[in-house]
């Protein structure tokens, strides 16, 4: 596994899973820059919200058909090597866009580069999840994984609020730069301080086979296992039903149910970020305090948290009694989708074995981006057609059936 039994290795941040953090934190603030700022640029120059929406819409398609694919190519290849080049050609990406940045070619270099980051994080977040497990001692696992959710969620914060400020007071050319400089700088950490252990695979077939072979394989491992199935499915339903109807609940709630400004809303999806941080605190504070058992429970306790947003919205509150009432019910129910996120990746990560790992992470996050689109859909028609107070009731039954399912399961009745 790479990581000692001795005291002195059974610490969080081994000299391996610091340097993956680092580059981990790096490369995902380039991410987020370049996420928010180059469709923002564009729809700066166009005005126009339809290309705008079909840029990023194009950029999501390779990462949906590269996925699987990026479980094998983490099990199969040198993980380091996988992480650094996606890194720089991103870098050296973001460089040839703002060449062209002045020219008519804007438009196809940004969906290029946009396709480009989603195909490289199709291949990158396999590589550098499988790798975890390899970097931390066992009991230290679950904690790793909520230290690599919270960098996530702080670029995930951190990257818009930059993009935004720098954009707006310096424009596009060194934002780029900067997003180029934080791909190069990971790729570097990567290279130099970043060491995965590795046995290479034997290979029969050509690649395609390969391919076909080992997905094959991964789910014929997951179908011996209803458990590990059970447990993607929660993780499933906590973004179909909990994910999407935050996206897309936050903005109809607050700017058309209770008529308050654009600003508010801000303000509570900053909360949705803070519940994540909150959760994942949680869990990298209590080593070992969560584990499969406790995941009925906290998906149970998701779906009570936006129960209470359907009692919020129906009570006879004034609109900024009811705000409140939402950022409490917010913070907690985010709390407890991310504390669920990171007990479910880690026992995924410990249960299956070194051979598999990367592609059975790449078919659970698969599923779970497949369906939020749906999800997103679903809520964005039921809002036109019954108060919003019915659809958060809608929200909350799945995830609460999922859990008595899932209880069942992880839970059994003792003899």
């Amino acid at each position: 596994m790479g990581v000692k039994k001795d005291g002195a290795a059974t610490r969080l941040f081994t000299p391996g899973f610091a340097a993956v953090t680092a580059a981990q934190a790096l490369s995902l603030l380039g991410m987020e820059i370049l996420q928010f700022v180059l469709p923002l640029h564009l729809l700066a120059l166009t005005g126009s919200g339809a290309l705008y929406g079909a840029v990023i819409a194009l950029g999501n398609v390779p990462y949906l058909v590269l996925a699987p694919i990026g479980g094998v190519v983490a099990d199969r290849t040198r993980k380091r090597a996988v992480m650094a080049a996606c890194d720089l050609v991103l870098a050296a990406a973001l460089l040839g866009y703002l060449a062209l940045s002045g020219t008519p070619a804007l438009v196809p270099a940004t969906v290029g580069v946009l396709m480009g980051a989603f195909a490289a994080q199709a291949l990158y977040q396999p590589c550098m999840q499988s790798a975890v497990p390899r970097l931390v001692a066992p009991e230290r696992l679950e904690q790793a994984v909520a230290v690599t959710n919270q960098v996530g969620m702080l670029t995930g914060m951190g990257g818009p609020v930059v993009g935004g400020l720098v954009y707006g007071f310096l424009g596009l050319g060194p934002l780029t730069a900067a997003a180029a400089a934080c791909f190069a700088a990971s790729g570097a950490v990567v290279l130099a301080l970043v060491r995965v252990p590795y046995e290479p695979p034997a290979r029969t077939a050509g690649a395609l086979a390969t391919v076909r072979g080992d997905l094959a394989e991964a789910l014929a491992f997951l179908r011996v296992r209803p458990t590990m199935w059970r447990v993607i499915m929660a993780a499933t339903l906590v973004n179909l039903f909990g994910s999407s109807f935050f996206n897309v609940g936050s903005s109809y709630v607050v700017t058309q149910t209770l008529g308050l400004s654009s600003q508010l809303l801000g303000a509570l999806q900053a909360t949705l970020a803070v519940g994540g941080l909150v959760g994942g605190a949680v869990v990298a504070l209590r080593p070992g305090g969560l584990g499969l058992r406790s995941v009925p429970a906290l998906l149970g306790s998701a779906a009570a948290g936006i129960a209470a947003i359907a009692l919020v919205l129906a009570a006879p509150l004034p609109p900024l009694g009811a705000y409140a009432g939402l950022v409490a019910c917010y913070l907690v129910s985010m709390a407890l989708c991310a504390a669920l996120s990171i007990v479910v990746t880690s026992h995924l990560q410990r249960e299956a074995p070194e051979t598999l790992t990367g592609k059975v992470m790449a078919l659970a996050v698969m599923l779970a981006n497949l369906v939020t689109p749906l999800g997103q859909a679903v809520y964005g028609a039921a809002f036109d057609l019954v108060p919003a107070w019915a659809v958060a009731i809608l929200a909350a039954a799945a995830p609460a059936a999922g859990a008595v399912w899932l209880r069942r399961a992880v839970c059994p009745p003792r003899p």
